[in-house]
Parts: C-alpha cells; structure tokens; sequence
C-alpha cells in the first residue's frame, strides 16, 4: 500500500551531504550544484539568517525569479522554523501591499529594487539577495533547527476578492512531493525542467521530489512556449509536468519536424483538455497522466494511474472524496484526510474565507466532478466558474471545451453578466488562429446547431490574448468585459460598452 514517507525537509537537506555528494543535484545555464554544494550553500545561508535576527516564526517575504538563490533561501528557511512567503518578482500594486500588511514579514528579500513596487514606509524590511550572499557570518554562529506547523503560505490568485494565503505545513511539502514522484513513476535517473515558479506548490514539489530521488533538476527563470522544446532536448528532460493552460500554449506552436525528436518519457499535469490531450500526444507522441489537486490538500488529490480518458483518476489512499449536493451524478469535490495533516490549517489571516472552506472535518474544494462505478473521477468545472442560465448552473469548461473544438478558433474564456430578465448571460471571448477571416457572426450561428439552447453564449467579441494566471491558465477575474465591442446574438446587433 502507498505511504507518505515519515521524513522532513530538514532530513532530506541532511541527506544531500550523506547519499550520493557529489552528484549534480542542479544546473541552471552553464552552473553546476552538487548535492554535497548545495547542502554548504544551505548551511552558510541559515547562519546568515540567523545573524540577522531571524527567529522561529519569523516571516520572510521573497519577490523573486527562480533562482539557485531562490533554492537555497526556500530550504534554509524551511530547516530553521522561518515562515517562507514566496511571491512572483512581477507582483506589485495594491495586491503586493495587501499581502505585505496582512503577513507583516520581518524582512522582504528582492533580486532588483529598481523593479519593485513596494511602498517607501517599508524599505527599511528590503534586503536584496546579493547583500545577504555578501554578508560576512562568524563560524561561531550557532544554528538551531525547527519544524513549524506552518512551513510556508502560498498565496493563490484567486477568482474573486483578495488574494487567499494557504497555510502549507512540512508534512504537506513532503506528500505533495511524493504524490509528485508516484505521478511521474520517478526514477534516479530522471531528469526535470523545472519552469514553474517557486512561489507556486508545482515547483516546489518538483524541487522536493527531485533531491530526495537523487534525480537531476534543469533550472529555468520562466516558462517560454518559444525555448521549451530546445530545452528539453538541450537537458535531455525525461518527465515533463504540466499546470493549466501549458499544453494549449504548446501546440499552439508552429509544427516542427523534430517534434518527435526528445527523451520525454511520460508528461503528468492537471488542467488539461480532452481534445488538447490527444492533439499533443500523437504530435509529440508523449503519453499524458491527468492528476487532481489543490493546494489545500497537499497538491495532488487523484491520478489517473490506469490512463482513463478524460479521467483525473483514483482518489489516493490518504484522501477520501465525497461529492456533495449532487445532481445528476455531478457534486461538489469534498476532500478527508484519512492521514493526519495533509489538508491544510486555513488562510492565513483570513478567519471568513477558513470557516468557510475548512468545515465538517474536510475541505470544500468549490470544484464539481462525477464517479464512475470503478471509483474514477471525471472534472467537470470550478462551482463558481459557472454561468447561472434558468435555474441552471452551466460550466464554463464545458462550453470552452466545445469551441475550441472548433478549426479556426485557438481559444475561448467564457465569462457571465447580468441579464435583463433573469439570473445571468454568457459572454464568449474567441482568439481566433492567425490568418483565419473569421466572422463573429459567423461563429455565433455555427454553434447555436451545436449546442443546447441554455449552453449557446449570448454575446460574443474576438480577442488578442488574455491575461494569465502564475499557472498560464486565463485570469477571469482581471478581463473587463465593460469595455469590450460585444455581438449580441438575440438581438442580432454590435453592442458598445453596454455591458
């Protein structure tokens, strides 16, 4: 039976001098970290921490690309009991300060300070990563080591309101990397690309993953659709994690004849469709395994092991998953623990939205699936990424899923408004492939023989691109549709700003 392993992160950084030294633990451009390396970087960092004042508890915000820097900061806080607050360098605005007020961080480590957007109040908390490699730390310096119920808080984009911090505890470090290595069927001699950002949990589980299986980590500051596959075959990536919309990214790329061309084993992710799954795979020919998850519940949830189409898989053995209010077999994900302390303690500062998600013993995802009779679960739609049409809750997955069926359409977003009688109205947005003289009425009358009458959008517009989520997936919550020359379908007229 699967067991989460009884470790730390303190044991695995211990592990990098002790197993395997001087193995290439990571690289980035022409840099090479050795394990033994890394596990003196580590230590040299946690005496400068230390000689700073930093204490158990104490918080320290970081506004930074990934780094080996970044790396080394994340696990000597980690070890020390310091509460690590990763967010992304291009975070500024009212959104940087209204987490900066609510985590109250001892100090706040940048690369750059030209490029930060922090209030003049607070410059006494900056410290720039390369005065913290300068500074010089006596040897007597003693370090003590902690393990807090409170590891780190990741702050999650959110569709609505704020940003939520989600309180990540060690034990939810280790399970969400271990689910990472069973997702993957890791092997020592695996390679990674790691293009997620270390502020969100997909990279930080690919970095934990990587140093307890001795595997080799490829450094990258960010994702780019433009060098991704130059990478992989660069590095020689065997296992390739996807989040949101990367796959979409992807085969929107111009065809090459060396797509075939990689050592790319088994492709694991989450967010995926249906239709882009099997576009990627017979291009690439790269064998794709959905997972589900959230930060909340330690990242992955299910996997989808045995390949299931349009599966998300078995829920894992530490986990226990109800479907609530169901109707026609589709209900809200409510995720148990059935190990201890793999769901998280709340949001940090933010009393409401905890009582609310975190009730009954468990936590109330906000996402809708259904369950076939062999215990595989099927995604269906975020519960609030859902458009109310008639005393109907319609999702908005489903209804971009079937246009970006269509040939001459890249991608879609649909979004909800008010109607004039009525709960709401549905609002497609279409980016159209390059070179593709499209009509929007045209698209408009194509679908309405598609489609049920109440999943048939009402207004519709072309679009250039949309904002994205740290996790490339399209950020609703920042698309004003006020602003936007909309077709209305019912009434058969271009409508300006009227909605």
């Amino acid at each position: 039976m699967l067991k989460i392993p009884n470790i730390s992160i303190k044991d695995i950084i211990y592990s990098l001098k002790t197993q395997e030294p001087d193995k290439v633990a990571i690289f980035i451009d022409k840099q090479k970290i050795s394990r033994a390396e890394l596990y003196h970087q580590i230590i040299l960092c946690k005496k400068k921490l230390v000689s700073l004042g930093f204490k158990k508890k104490d918080k320290l915000l970081s506004l930074m690309d990934n780094s080996i820097d970044q790396i080394i900061l994340i696990l000597s806080c980690l070890s020390l009991g310091i509460i690590w607050v990763p967010l992304g360098k291009e975070r500024k605005g009212i959104g940087l300060n209204y987490i900066i007020n609510l985590i109250n961080p001892k100090r706040i480590i940048i690369q750059n300070k030209k490029k930060i957007n922090i209030k003049k109040k607070l410059n006494k908390k900056i410290l720039l990563i390369k005065n913290l490699k300068d500074k010089f730390v006596d040897d007597k310096v003693k370090v003590k080591e902690y393990t807090n119920n409170i590891s780190c808080i990741l702050f999650t984009s959110g569709t609505t309101g704020p940003p939520k911090g989600v309180i990540v505890s060690d034990k939810m470090l280790i399970t969400s990397a271990y689910a990472t290595g069973l997702a993957c069927d890791v092997k020592a001699n695996d390679r990674f690309l790691l293009w997620e950002s270390l502020h969100h949990i997909g990279g930080l589980e690919i970095l934990i993953i990587s140093l307890l299986k001795k595997t080799q980590l490829f450094l990258v500051k960010k994702f780019s659709a433009r060098n991704f596959w130059k990478q992989v075959r660069k590095y020689k990536i065997s296992k390739f994690h996807y989040l949101g919309g990367i796959l979409d990214i992807l085969v929107k790329q111009p065809s090459q004849k060396t797509d075939h061309k990689h050592n790319i084993k088994l492709g694991f992710g989450a967010g995926a469709r249906k239709n882009t799954i099997e576009i990627f795979n017979k291009r690439f020919k790269i064998p794709l395994r959905e997972v589900y998850g959230m930060t909340e519940a330690s990242s992955f949830t299910t996997i989808n092991f045995d390949r299931i189409n349009n599966s998300i898989g078995k829920v894992l053995p530490w986990f226990k998953i109800k479907l609530i209010n169901k109707s026609k077999n589709v209900g809200e994900i409510f995720i148990k623990e059935i190990s201890k302390n793999v769901i998280s303690k709340g949001y940090y500062g933010d009393k409401k939205s905890t009582i609310k998600a975190f009730k009954n013993n468990g936590f109330y995802t906000g996402d809708l699936a259904k369950k076939d009779k062999y215990g595989n679960f099927y995604f269906i739609g975020r519960k609030k990424d859902s458009v109310r049409i008639k005393g109907e809750n319609i999702s908005c997955w489903e209804i971009e899923t079937n246009l970006n069926l269509h040939k001459d359409i890249s991608e879609s977003a649909i979004l909800s408004t008010d109607a004039d009688i009525g709960e709401e109205e549905m609002v497609a947005l279409i980016i159209k492939k390059k070179n593709k003289n499209l009509s929007i009425k045209k698209i408009s009358n194509y679908f309405k023989t598609k489609l049920n009458k109440n999943y048939i959008p009402r207004y519709w517009t072309f679009v250039d691109k949309f904002p994205r989520t740290p996790t490339l997936r399209v950020d609703k919550k920042n698309i004003n549709i006020s602003i936007l020359k909309l077709y209305d379908s019912h009434r058969n007229i271009f409508l300006s700003n009227k909605i």
